[in-house]
């Protein structure tokens, strides 16, 4: 695997690309899996793909793609100076798919300084290509948060259908919402009160009923906190279901979920069959999209293509 050469680009003919971040909270719900057979699905429609292994401490994309890079988002984090993550995007075996391969996972990568972080957030958005697929690190860590933040409507979640999968991607959604709104007032007294809430509904009536503010500061923070969470239209894809019903009892039970409980709307962009191809798929590092292109989860990962809008 070689670096890509770096080449002169117009800065007229530059364009931001779309960010989709995919997470979901549980370790093992698939989605490095998806994250990666989605990138090559979209890139063989024509589109300018980059998939980036955003997780800093066991990224595995490298593993299931079947590649070796020399580079490595470590190299990122220890240049001089000025970041430039462009420098370490590599080629891919698949036309008009390249890759920011993942860290090692020691230690001084695995816990970058905020500034590292703003940087990397900051080149990844300036990036040359249509898409970027951010492939998250499992978890609630701010590190992954703050990556899944990135853009507002353009997170997917990854659960299966066991109760434990959707608690736990519930869990995420939450925590990124609060770290949202953390983020946004950078207050320790709306920290405080956060801590303190698991509800959405239940923090908006103790703010309403702080000591701490005035009525019309509460009533300023209660609004500004209802469009926060108006923004953030993050989306569900169902793993490794037997059916079509399935896929729909678990996509409702968590869209009500994040409806009742944070105030959430969640879009349901498809579901992907259980196959017994998909390990065999990573043990060979050959994607299932590539090697089994006509089974029924291929198609559901067309679907998903389809519906995000690359046709």
């Amino acid at each position: 695997m070689r670096l890509l050469e770096e080449m002169a680009v117009p800065e007229a003919s530059r364009r931001t690309p779309e960010i989709i971040c995919i997470g979901g909270g549980k370790g093992g719900v698939g989605k490095t899996c998806l994250s990666v057979n989605l990138a090559i699905e979209i890139a063989r429609k024509g589109w300018r793909v980059i998939l980036f292994d955003a997780d800093l401490s066991c990224s595995n994309v490298e593993t299931v793609m079947g590649i070796q890079t020399r580079a490595k988002l470590d190299d990122f984090f220890h240049q001089k100076g000025a970041k430039n993550l462009a420098r370490i995007v590599c080629e891919t075996q698949y036309e008009n798919l390249r890759f920011v391969p993942g860290t090692t996972g020691l230690l001084d990568v695995a816990n970058p300084r905020y500034q590292q972080k703003t940087a990397l957030i900051r080149e990844l958005k300036a990036l040359d290509a249509d898409l970027v697929v951010v492939d998250l690190d499992a978890g609630a860590h701010l590190n992954t948060l703050d990556f899944f933040l990135m853009t507002e409507a353009n997170g997917i979640l990854v659960v299966a259908p066991e109760k434990t999968s959707i608690d736990n991607a519930f869990k995420f959604l939450r925590a990124a919402l609060f770290r949202k709104i953390e983020r946004f007032y950078q207050s320790p007294e709306v920290g405080l009160l956060l801590k303190r809430n698991e509800r959405l509904s239940d923090f908006l009536d103790t703010v309403g009923r702080s000591e701490l503010f005035d009525e019309e500061v509460r009533k300023q923070i209660c609004g500004e906190i209802v469009s926060l969470v108006r923004s953030v239209k993050p989306r569900i894809v169902v793993n490794r279901v037997r059916n079509a019903y399935e896929a729909q009892i678990a996509a409702n039970i968590f869209t009500k979920l994040a409806r009742q409980e944070l105030m959430v709307e969640v879009n349901n962009l498809g579901y992907l069959y259980f196959d017994k191809c998909v390990p065999e798929a990573v043990n060979s590092g050959t994607p299932f999209i590539v090697s089994h292109p006509k089974l029924k989860i291929s198609a559901c990962v067309a679907d998903i293509a389809n519906r995000l809008g690359y046709v």
